[in-house]
């Protein structure tokens, strides 16, 4: 039998009325291994085929019923990848596109997950190589002031473990970032390295971009502080081994856009083209292959850090609990001046894959959560449960409308930063729907349980486990021995229950038609792409 007349014979097995799900299953297969091997080219009629087994109720509850619809949409988009015929291709992904936006479940995951695989051909770049940086020099403050031409400035203040110090000219400030006790260097050497490259590099953003500039010490950008102001005070028993780089940039980078300090708030019009322009940022940032990877810290549950392998990060296509949501939205990594914190960007080492899909959501991810957050710090403080033991309901703080076009628009910038395409899909009944959700959820305290497992206590250095317990009031004189049982405490709000699923499924539902549909958007603006073989992860 000829592959042609395979196929036919195929498609017209697939278009019986009640085919049996392992046979379905068997046939999907063997068509794809066809389609595939290139020897035989789809026409509208397979496309049609396949199309009607998507939305087929007649499935859905199988076992395998992921599978099989994966098996379906990476048939698909083994046409739209196909180098035959151009309008084939075009009707192959029309087909497949809004199954990732439209429907539910399984058919959803799947169709989502196989459209956010499609070859986008984006390749991060590469840094320069290093030269051989030596022992960092000593350097004090006053000696980078001079050397900068600021004889004095200003005093400086410490903001988390920076010495931020106001510059004579306008608006800048010089910015000491040290290491942590303990810490590895390479994260503030790579911070820098990001820092020079953007810089030297004119990519064309087309958003307010402040990038930082970086100083040299020698050959490299580390030194090792000395005599800085406060220091000892500061960081009590300063790590010898402390190490830091050093930039300058405008005063804005320390603001936080949904700040919680009274009188630091941002005006919701103000806070709303913060946040817009840093989705357009991260989304054109990942277009060139440079992925910010924490935009927020993000946890399935910080309580399991040290013994999963994973370290406790949170993995939004997963669906599960996430962990504190309020707290880790509190400093996210982005303000007026654009994207900061450049230690965690991340080159990207391929033309697309899975990964980028993945990224693109949490991109996403965050950003609805810091918007959400800032609804919440209108009163930072009420937080937990009253004094009957009752979740706070605080969904009064919330303006649904604002919120709605909040995540309407950074969902826009975000799409057209990366697929370089200006006609965002219209998703805003999907966006109403996820915000009346959200605003359920995090609008009111139901999960603010977190445990300490036997497991996790027998990891803990002494010294951590009686630090943890320091952290919650809870001292040996309760009674409490390491790992003997399980530690419940109180460290919400939480989006669901602890080990348990996410609270908002319309949340994990939403990132994956958008992240789906913004891959999408690339791939047809590049004219699609004719790799073959890369639609499939």
């Amino acid at each position: 039998m000829t592959d042609s007349a395979a196929l036919f014979s195929i498609e017209r097995r697939l278009s019986a009325r009640r085919l049996d799900f392992s046979e379905a299953f068997v046939r999907v297969g063997q068509l794809k291994s066809l389609l595939d091997g290139g020897s035989v080219p789809a026409t509208g009629h397979t496309i049609a085929v396949l199309s009607q087994l998507l939305p087929s109720r007649q499935h859905r509850e199988q076992t395998q019923a992921f599978h099989f619809f994966e098996s379906v949409a990476g048939a698909l988009a083994a046409i739209g990848c196909s180098r035959y015929d151009p309008a084939v291709s075009r009707r192959a992904l029309k087909a497949l596109v809004p199954a990732a936006t439209d429907s539910r479940g399984e058919i959803q995951r799947a169709s989502a997950e196989t459209v956010g695989t499609l070859p986008v051909n984006i390749r991060g770049p590469r840094l320069p190589r290093e030269a051989r940086e030596g022992d960092p020099p000593r350097r004090s403050l006053k000696r980078i002031l001079s050397r900068m031409g600021h004889a004095r400035s200003g005093a400086g203040e410490y903001l988390g473990r920076s010495l931020v110090v106001p510059l004579l000219k306008r608006n800048q400030v010089l910015v000491i970032k040290m290491t942590r006790s303990g810490e590895d260097p390479g994260g503030l050497r790579q911070e820098a390295r990001w820092m020079d490259y953007l810089n030297v590099n004119n990519l064309g953003f087309t958003r307010r971009f402040i990038i930082p500039r970086p100083l040299a010490f020698g050959r490299g950008y580390l030194f090792k502080p000395a005599g800085l102001p406060g220091l000892d005070v500061r960081f009590k028993g300063v790590d010898p081994a402390t190490v830091a780089i050093a930039f300058t940039v405008h005063r804005d980078y320390f603001v936080y856009p949904n700040d919680h300090r009274p009188g630091l708030r941002l005006s919701h019009a103000r806070f709303r083209r913060v946040l817009l322009r840093a989705a357009g940022l991260f989304g054109e940032l990942a277009a060139i292959g440079i992925i910010h990877t924490a935009p927020v810290p993000l946890f399935h549950n910080r309580a399991q850090q040290n013994r999963r392998e994973d370290g406790g990060i949170y993995e939004w296509d997963r669906a599960g609990r996430l962990d504190r949501w309020l707290l880790s939205s509190r400093y996210p990594n982005f303000g007026p001046t654009g994207i900061r914190d450049f230690e965690h960007l991340a080159s990207v080492d391929g033309a697309g894959g899975r990964h980028l899909y993945r990224h693109i959501g949490n991109h996403l991810l965050s950003l609805i959560l810091v918007a959400g957050s800032h609804f919440r710090h209108k009163a930072p403080e009420m937080m937990g449960t009253d004094g009957n033991g009752a979740p706070l309901d605080m969904r009064h703080l919330f303006d649904q409308e604002q919120y709605i076009d909040l995540v309407d628009g950074l969902f826009g910038a975000y799409y057209t930063g990366f697929s370089k395409d200006g006609r965002p899909p219209d998703m805003k009944a999907a966006i109403a729907a996820l915000v009346t959700g959200l605003i359920e959820q995090m609008g009111v305290d139901r999960y603010m349980r977190e445990i300490l497992r036997r497991e996790d206590q027998k990891r803990m250095p002494p010294e951590a486990f009686k630090a943890f317990l320091d952290r919650y009031n809870l001292t040996p004189a309760n009674d409490i021995e390491k790992g003997r049982a399980d530690i419940e405490v109180h460290t919400g709000p939480h989006l669901g229950e602890f080990n348990g699923p996410i609270s908002v499924p319309e949340l994990t539902a939403f990132l994956r038609s958008a992240a789906a549909v913004t891959v999408a958007g690339r791939f047809m603006a590049q004219g699609f792409s004719r790799e073959k073989g890369g639609a499939h992860g």
